[in-house]
């Protein structure tokens, strides 16, 4: 790795069980910080939920970092940035372990796994012996099967939020992408694509400029999520409602090259306004 590292401040990780050393170069924020720190072993659990898997590992992180994952400590919130980075090189450097551990387990679809996706980790700093949970999913790397990944750990995230509303576990840094704009990163005033319901916008001219990109990975919500939540209140049909634009679905059928049809944001509503109902008409319609 090039560069001084005086000059460019690192955090260095280090796992016994894998006999490696992961670097990452941390934000501006720690200019003043050492390589050498004060360390505590922390396990990770690692929980691939579809297909049954756990294990864990042990990392010796800097005892600093540790104290500003502890959400409990109101103190620590200006050394968030170094617990998420922390959180990251872990992260990026267990997706071989966990697909090593789980083989041969498949993508949803049937095909090999070959690619992980994670939830923000959970930390459980205050235990007697810190630990940290990380729920895992695996999937073989089809953009669409991504999404389905996503569409799924967006349901398990749903569930485990706390009673204020906020999530259990620290910011979801791993997980930016799916609560801000695709196009411009901003976070306020998201609205999701109304097939997926992972792709998410600022506004309808972000959403326009970037569906060539998500074309290729957009696929439908699932439907029993549908039966479970029911037909929207009426008060989701004004203007202001976060329903997004249009829809778009893949009207091919099995082995036929990807079709899409878009349809308009008022039919994206009297549709959701219906319920499963709805939904089950427009299906009848694609096929």
């Amino acid at each position: 790795m090039g560069g001084d590292i005086a000059s460019s401040p690192q955090i260095l990780l280090t796992t016994s069980s894998w006999h490696k050393t992961c670097f990452h170069i941390l934000p501006p924020i720690v200019n003043s910080y050492n390589v050498k720190m004060t360390t505590t072993p922390v396990r990770f659990d690692f929980l691939c939920y579809r297909v049954g898997v756990k294990f864990d590992e042990s990392y010796d992180i800097p005892l600093r970092i540790v104290r500003a994952g502890d959400h409990s400590d109101k103190e620590k919130t200006e050394d968030k940035p170094l617990w998420n980075a922390a959180m990251n090189t872990i992260m990026e450097h267990s997706g071989a372990t966990c697909l090593r551990r789980a083989s041969p387990a498949s993508c949803a679809c049937g095909l090999p796994a070959t690619a992980t996706e994670y939830l923000p980790p959970m930390p459980f700093l205050d235990a007697p012996k810190p630990h940290v949970v990380a729920i895992v999913d695996l999937f073989c790397g089809n953009l669409k099967c991504r999404t389905r990944t996503r569409q799924s750990m967006l349901q398990v995230m749903s569930r485990n939020r706390s009673p204020d509303g906020g999530l259990r576990g620290p910011d979801p840094g791993l997980f930016a992408e799916l609560m801000s704009c695709r196009v411009c990163k901003k976070m306020e005033g998201l609205r999701k694509c109304g097939v997926c319901h992972v792709a998410g916008y600022c506004g309808q001219e972000h959403q326009e400029e970037d569906w060539p990109n998500h074309k290729a990975e957009c696929t439908p919500w699932p439907t029993s999520t549908f039966d479970a939540r029911g037909p929207l209140d009426e008060a989701d049909a004004d203007s202001d409602t976060k329903v997004t634009y249009s829809a778009v679905f893949n009207v091919a059928g099995p082995g036929e090259p990807p079709r899409f049809r878009e349809i308009s944001r008022e039919e994206v509503v009297r549709r959701l306004l219906m319920g499963t109902a709805g939904m089950e008409e427009l299906e009848v319609e694609m096929k």
